[in-house]
């Protein structure tokens, strides 16, 4: 009989209700959040591959901090002021997009000294580091390359092993340890890319009737 991964999952005590799993690839990243507001800037960037759950992460912070997310477009189309009017405690998703935006730079600049002036914060996350963003706004590089990261690296095989086995469950699907290494060096190294697979193996599983085996694994991978 194959050994079946127990349930339920480990996860992180604090991120336990949101389901945030955290390993070696996004413990910095995830402790920062927790650790605010004793930050060490007012401004911190989430640094991460596409995928690696840094929308997660600015999602908890947003609950802890009881803070407001802005886009870009509100960057283009508002002064700094009126985006701090509500609330001095705000995340920016995706801001490496901001460059090339001149309006939008100049608000993100201002933003960023009212939030430093008011005792507010600012969280953004990226995919690259700040040096890649091609900022035209001399001032608002050198106050971005200033700010402190954290990290996300690639998630790790002990992370993207939690996360097959989690979402397996959450579809009432156990799964076999064989099953699990088959995949590992077989998918996208993504969480994106994990839900997108176990909905395939799940409907596929379904469809048949048979269980989810290396050997359906295998059919569905076309490998």
């Amino acid at each position: 009989m194959t050994q079946q991964y127990p349930l339920p999952l480990p996860h992180s005590t604090a991120m336990e209700a949101d389901d945030y799993i955290v390993t070696a690839s996004n413990r910095e990243a995830a402790t920062w959040v927790n650790a605010w507001p004793e930050w060490p800037s007012h401004c911190m960037i989430i640094l991460g591959p596409a995928g690696s759950g840094k929308t997660h992460l600015v999602n908890l912070w947003l609950q802890k901090s009881r803070g407001k997310i802005v886009d870009i477009e509100d960057l283009a189309t508002h002064d700094a002021g009126s985006l701090a009017m509500s609330n001095t405690i705000i995340a920016i998703d995706d801001i490496a997009s901001v460059a090339g935006n001149d309006q939008a730079e100049v608000t993100l600049f201002h933003l960023y000294n009212l939030l430093r002036e008011t005792k507010g914060y600012l969280l953004l996350t990226a995919s690259r580091p700040a040096a890649q963003w091609n900022l035209r706004l001399a001032d608002l590089r050198s106050r971005i390359l200033a700010s402190p990261v954290a990290s996300i690296a690639p998630p790790d095989d002990e992370l993207l092993t939690m996360l097959l086995v989690k979402q397996f469950h959450d579809r009432q699907v156990e799964i076999s340890k064989e099953v699990i290494s088959y995949l590992l060096p077989r998918i996208e190294r993504t969480a994106s890319a994990l839900r997108t697979l176990v909905a395939d193996l799940d409907r596929t599983s379904l469809a048949e009737g048979k269980p989810v085996t290396v050997a359906l694994v295998r059919r569905v991978l076309g490998a």
